[in-house]
């Protein structure tokens, strides 16, 4: 009887040292990684279930009594709320998931809004996967050969061929790009289009000064303070020049243009020959009207946000760009924005406000699209100029999910990649994010699955699971 008083006793201590203990050691983690396991269909309070509800199914249970989700549209995405993020340093993913038609798919972390961008990292390429050419694997590497030239990584690096025979994924190709006739000039030229927000370009400099004027406009049309930053980077991403701007002093809404049109000049001296990186980093609420550069070669990077011109002018004058992609989104936030585009002989009807329209080019080189009124976004994985004689292409081919290997007519694929393992019927791609560049809004991150093509192939991407583990380092 005493022995059993004494191990109700014992009990009734332990239950809450141990409780105690588990508390303690969920919010200070001793090991420094915090895990989450997560089954699609099972309520967290770390992962919320997949959105939106238009995107995806309903949660049902496959042959093999597991839990699964199908994505059926893009992008679909999840938040997730992070534990104690000030504490870890890297969020890391186990995606478990089945892939039958989609050539690539891809997990992006919320890098920043205003406009959203996101870092992305493959999940599964079906095009590298299931290519037959000779192919390498280290340290994360892919490298893919139509012949068996080199016999590694450190091999090709140590004799590259030239860029026109590579193209690669979601990596770098560093063997410069050079003009070899380009000659500098004095002759201005002015890109007369109304740029919303921020906007990325590459330029070419050789023995000449690298010289922007930018004329914009604060329309203080959301909250907050409007900084205009615009940077300049060199071939190996170094910041090497900078000017910057402040608020014009009304950080509200009102829509009230304080200044009218205000200008911010970039002016690099003395820059190696090269190509060069210039971010033009502000808020929605700025409208660069026009951009004046002695500068032969600009091309603006995989977006332009061709605003409205309310304020500045009246009727908009609308735009006419020129890129080599071959696949083009639009979409229009404004009523006021729909709109008839034409390439060619094609013509694409924007006919609603916040949805995306694809226009698919078939015209071999550089081709003309025509915005008739602005007001509208422009997305591709490519380049754009204003004029033809200010396009070039000073990055290496990019293999992406609307082109096969054999069509981009180059001997070797160079991609950061590495193929999923398989557990049973599902494939698993690890997927690592740090803290530091995922975007936080109230102790939540978003993250969003990026399927191109799955309505045009009439597929589905299914989801099983997605574990997650926060490591401190």
């Amino acid at each position: 009887m005493i022995f059993l008083t004494r191990f109700i006793q014992f009990f009734l201590v332990a239950i809450p040292l141990t409780v105690m203990v588990w508390l303690v050691n969920l919010w200070f983690v001793p090991s420094g990684v915090f895990v989450v396991e997560h089954e699609v269909g099972t309520s967290s309070a770390f992962i919320e279930e997949l959105k939106p509800e238009t995107r995806v199914t309903d949660v049902y249970e496959n042959e093999q009594d597991e839990m699964v989700q199908a994505i059926k549209q893009d992008p679909a995405f999840f938040f997730l709320h992070p534990h104690r993020e000030e504490f870890f340093d890297q969020v890391v993913f186990d995606v478990w998931f089945q892939n039958k038609a989609l050539p690539i798919v891809e997990l992006g972390g919320l890098a920043g809004v205003n406009p959203e961008t996101y870092t992305l990292y493959p999940l599964h390429n079906r095009l590298i996967d299931e290519s037959t050419w000779n192919r390498i694997d280290e340290g994360g590497l892919v490298l893919l050969q139509r012949e068996e030239t080199y016999g590694s990584l450190a091999d090709f690096f140590a004799d590259p061929p030239s860029r026109d025979e590579v193209a690669v994924y979601r990596t770098s190709f560093d063997v410069p790009y050079r003009i070899e006739e380009y000659q500098p000039t004095t002759s201005i030229q002015t890109i007369d289009a109304s740029l919303r927000g921020h906007h990325e370009f590459k330029t070419y400099i050789k023995n000449e000064t690298l010289s922007f004027v930018f004329n914009y406009m604060d329309m203080n049309r959301e909250e907050g303070e409007d900084v205009v930053q615009v940077i300049v980077f060199n071939e190996q991403n170094q910041p090497v020049a900078e000017a910057r701007a402040g608020d014009d002093g009304n950080a509200s809404d009102d829509a009230v243009v304080g200044y009218g049109l205000k200008e911010l000049q970039l002016t690099a001296y003395s820059l190696p020959e090269g190509v060069y990186k210039v971010v033009m980093n502000t808020t929605r609420d700025v409208f660069f009207r026009t951009i004046q550069t002695p500068q032969q070669k600009v091309v603006f990077l995989n977006t332009l946000f061709i605003g409205d011109e309310i304020g500045y002018r009246e009727p908009s004058q609308g735009t006419t760009l020129y890129t080599e992609s071959k696949r083009l989104r639009f979409q229009t936030r404004h009523a006021q924005g729909i709109q008839t585009i034409t390439a060619g002989e094609q013509k694409l009807d924007i006919a609603q406000p916040y949805e995306w329209y694809t226009l698919t080019l078939t015209s071999e080189g550089l081709e003309s699209v025509v915005l008739p009124t602005g007001d509208v976004e422009t997305v591709t994985e490519g380049t754009f100029s204003f004029s033809p004689s200010q396009y070039f292409n000073p990055d290496p081919v990019s293999l992406n999910a609307y082109t096969t290997i054999e069509q981009l007519g180059v001997d070797y694929v160079l991609a950061q990649y590495q193929s999923p393992r398989q557990e049973g019927d599902w494939l698993v791609a690890t997927v690592p994010f740090d803290v530091a560049d995922l975007y936080e809004e109230d102790q939540t991150w978003k993250f969003s699955f990026s399927t191109p093509l799955i309505e045009e192939l009439g597929a589905e991407l299914l989801i099983h699971r997605i574990d997650t583990w926060f490591n401190h380092y």
